[in-house]
């Protein structure tokens, strides 16, 4: 199994993955997407290391970043 930071690295390099990612409308629809992917870790766990990549660059606000644990528009963190 794929760690969730391992597979937030390899989302960054794929084109593919970022374009399945943008397709991710709901928490159903990431936790199908991140069991596909074969990534040990959950809806929230992805949420909460998105979060804390973004703190960490400075890109986003908390707002933002606490909108993706709801699952609203993972595909912006990838543009």
């Amino acid at each position: 199994m794929k760690t969730i930071e391992g597979f937030i690295k390899e989302i960054e390099g794929s084109e593919a993955l970022k374009n399945e990612l943008k397709a991710v409308k709901d928490k159903d629809a990431l936790a199908e997407f991140l069991k596909k992917n074969d990534v040990d870790g959950t809806v929230e766990d992805f949420g909460k290391a998105i979060k804390a990549k973004t703190e960490a660059e400075g890109e986003l606000p908390d707002d933002d970043a606490e909108a993706v644990a709801g699952g609203k528009h993972w595909w912006e963190f990838w543009k």
